[in-house]
Formats: C-alpha cells, sequence, structure tokens
C-alpha cells in the first residue's frame, strides 16, 4: 500500500458524479467507520457502471451499452425490491465490454459480498455484523479505484472501430503526430488496460499492413501515426506479443501500399524487422527493390547507420537521384545525428556529379547540393569539385553561372584551391 494516496487517486475519477458520491466512502474511511465506507463503496461502483454504460450509449453510440442498460432496468423493475440487479450488472459487464479484466470483476464481486456482510446481520455468528478493518477497507477501496473508477468508460467491445472511425472523422485537425498523441491521451488511453492496448494495437497492424480497400488506403497514415504511438507506450509488451504470434504478424501485404507503411513502420521501429518471419522479409524485400526511397528508410536491413549509407554510396546514382526530397532530408538529418554527415554527403556529391543532362543537373543541383553546403567540409568538397570538372554536364548549363559560385565560395571559406577545377 505505500505511496498510494486514497485523496490523490480520488481526485482522477473519471465522472463527476461518481467523484461526489466517492467523497462519502474517503470521509467514512477518515472517521473509522470502515463498515460504512464499504457499504458506500459498493453502491459507488454500481453507480459508476451504469454512468459508464450510459456513456457508452450516448457519446458513442454503443448498441451492446444500449441493450445491457435496458436489460438491467428490466431486471430491476421486476423486482424493484431486490438488489439482485445489481449482480447481474456486474456479471454482464464483464460478458459484454472490456471494462474490466476477469480478476478486476472478481474482487469486485468480493466487495459485493463484504458489502452484504456489512449490510446484513449474520445471525449465526458470534458478531451480528461483519467488522473490516482499517486494512480491509483501504484495501478494498484501492482496488475498486484503480479496477474501475478511475478508468475511462471506453472499453467496450467495439473500441477498435469507435477509436478508428474517430481519428479518422478527426484527421484533418490531427495533423501532426504530436497532436494525435496528445488527442489519444486525452480521450483514450490513460488507464487502458494492457489487454485492450494489444487488441487495438492487432487491429491496427492489420489496417496498416495487411488490408489494402478504399478506407484503409485513405487512412494508412493517420492509423500508422496510432500504431507508433502505441509501440511507443510499451515496446516491451507489444514485441512481446509479436515475438509470440509471429506467424500472424508477419501476414503483410503482398499489395505495395501496405508493404511501403510497413517499410515506414520498421524505418522507425528496426528491432521488429528480426520479429518478422522469412515469407514477410521477403516481401519487404521485393518492395526494397522496386523503390529507391523504401532502400534510403531501410536502415534496418543493415547492422547500422554507417553499413547503410555505405550500401546507399554504392547505388546507381540514376536510382539514387530518384528519392524524394523529405526522404532524403531525413537522411541527411540523421545521418548528421549520428556523426556520419560526410558519408551522407558523398550520396549527394555523386547524385549530383554523375548527372547525365543539363536538366537533371540543374535539377540535382537545388534538391541535392544546395541543402550540403553550409556541411561540407575539405575532403567531401574536393570530391565535388572533381566530379563536377570530370562532367560537363554540371558545369556546362547556363544555371550552372548562379549555382557554382556558392561552390567557389565553400571553397573560399575553406581555403581550396580552385585552380586544378578551372571549368568550375
Amino acid at each position: 500500500m505505500t505511496g498510494f494516496s486514497i485523496d490523490l487517486a480520488a481526485d482522477r475519477i473519471i465522472d463527476t458524479r461518481t467523484r461526489d458520491y466517492f467523497a462519502e466512502v474517503t470521509r467514512s474511511f477518515s472517521n473509522e467507520c470502515y463498515r460504512s465506507s464499504l457499504v458506500m463503496l459498493w453502491t459507488v461502483v454500481v453507480c459508476d457502471l451504469v454512468y459508464k454504460l450510459q456513456t457508452l450509449r450516448d457519446l458513442y453510440g454503443d448498441a451492446s451499452a444500449a441493450t445491457l442498460l435496458t436489460d438491467v432496468e428490466t431486471k430491476r423493475l421486476a423486482n424493484p425490491t431486490s438488489p439482485d440487479w445489481e449482480a447481474y450488472l456486474l456479471e454482464e459487464v464483464l460478458k459484454r465490454t472490456k471494462m474490466l479484466e476477469i480478476s478486476e470483476h472478481a474482487q469486485l464481486r468480493h466487495l459485493q459480498q463484504l458489502r452484504h456482510l456489512s449490510a446484513h446481520p449474520v445471525l449465526s455468528g458470534t458478531d451480528l455484523l461483519f467488522r473490516p478493518t482499517k486494512e480491509d477497507a483501504r484495501a478494498q477501496i484501492r482496488m475498486a479505484l484503480e479496477a474501475l473508477l478511475m478508468k475511462p468508460a471506453l472499453f467496450s467491445k467495439k473500441i477498435v472501430d469507435t477509436l478508428v472511425t474517430d481519428i479518422a472523422t478527426n484527421k484533418a485537425v490531427l495533423i501532426s503526430r504530436e497532436k494525435l498523441k496528445a488527442y489519444l491521451e486525452a480521450r483514450y488511453l490513460p488507464n487502458m488496460p494492457l489487454a485492450t492496448e494489444r487488441e487495438l494495437f492487432r487491429a491496427l497492424w492489420k489496417f496498416c499492413f495487411k488490408l489494402n480497400n478504399a478506407h484503409t488506403q485513405a487512412n494508412r497514415q493517420i492509423n500508422l501515426d496510432t500504431l507508433s504511438i502505441l509501440y511507443a507506450r510499451n515496446s516491451a509488451a507489444m514485441r512481446a506479443m509479436i515475438d509470440g504470434d509471429r506467424l500472424a504478424f508477419s501476414n503483410v501485404g503482398p499489395d505495395s501500399e501496405p508493404l511501403d507503411a510497413l517499410i515506414l513502420f520498421l524505418a522507425e521501429h528496426a528491432e521488429l524487422y528480426a520479429s518478422l518471419d522469412a515469407s514477410a522479409q521477403v516481401l519487404v524485400g521485393g518492395r526494397l527493390i522496386a523503390d529507391i526511397d523504401n532502400r534510403v528508410r531501410a536502415r534496418f536491413t543493415t547492422p547500422d547507420i554507417a553499413a547503410h549509407l555505405a550500401a546507399l554510396l554504392a547505388e546507381d546514382a540514376e536510382d539514387l537521384a530518384m528519392m524524394t526530397e523529405p526522404v532524403w532530408k531525413n537522411l541527411l538529418d540523421g545521418a548528421e545525428a549520428e556523426g556520419l554527415v560526410d558519408e551522407a554527403i558523398r550520396i549527394a556529391v555523386k547524385v549530383y556529379g554523375k548527372s547525365k543532362s543539363y536538366d537533371a543537373a540543374d535539377k540535382r543541383f537545388s534538391r541535392f547540393i544546395e541543402p550540403i553546403l553550409p556541411k561540407l567540409t575539405v575532403s567531401t568538397l574536393t570530391e565535388l569539385l572533381v566530379l563536377c570538372e570530370d562532367n560537363s554536364q554540371t558545369y556546362g548549363r547556363s544555371r550552372a553561372t548562379y549555382d557554382h559560385p556558392q561552390i567557389k565560395e565553400v571553397a573560399s571559406a575553406l581555403g581550396v584551391s580552385l585552380a586544378p577545377y578551372p571549368s568550375v
């Protein structure tokens, strides 16, 4: 119990009505009325279950919650003086929603039994009424808070559909991963049971990397960002789940869009490449061969970034030139962060220096050379000058009169003589 504060936890109760009722529990506990605190605690639990079902019905359109509320009310009206509907409510919440783990349900059933013992005399016993200790009452209060009262309502069986539909509807506003993370943490993730996170992760994995219909195509990026957020929250548990069901998680593709999304994900979480079986790795390899952007992203296929940059430098310059600007910028920034910016710069130098036409050189200078000019060293600048001097497609074009003076300024700043490179 060390370190747990009932008062602090009470402030985290989701429903304000439940929070108000719970204040009576804490007052009874503080006044050493432990029997009364348990009686009221069970009442608060029942009220909170009803409030959560109403929230699911009214705010999220959960038909299962609506049906359960109707069934509970029918049972209550059938015998208005009997509390049997309360136990029925608890049992059906376990069956029809994911608000409770099996262990939490068992503990709440125990609370209901303690409540009965606290409120009704036992004629066959020495003490007519159950006498809970302070420790008994405190343990039950903590259990109820953690098992139910501090949880949001949205842990029904339809959480996957609800969450995916919600973020798809609001993707025009959730325009960055930071905004999406803040939204998910405010609306869905607090106190989400690990079992629910696993279920959600598994569903999103399928939406991102297997399915390829109009809906998944339209929402693949926001689903992918959500998947990354979930993985970052509990990477050890999620990787253990993937390793434990490798066959299912390796059932990806074969269409290009899901595989491209998987490569994006693996580029961020390289350790998961080893968690896929050979069939998935073959499909990924096929997409790497087909697309230079994917090969640039695929650091997960080499031991480290140095080996990855070396492999890219060995690529044909015409292929390298096809990488898109965001992918090139990401590679350059990543190499710089790892202290290997020169190796990335050599890729840009090769792409420009091997230009086969004036038009290609015009485009490659602006895309590949201008971003690296402030990062050039004597060594990488010299490599650039040598390649330019040997290729008239770089210095013979009209725009070179505007572009190459920028190279000369860097040479001057670095003290590199241009005498061996008269054409530049």
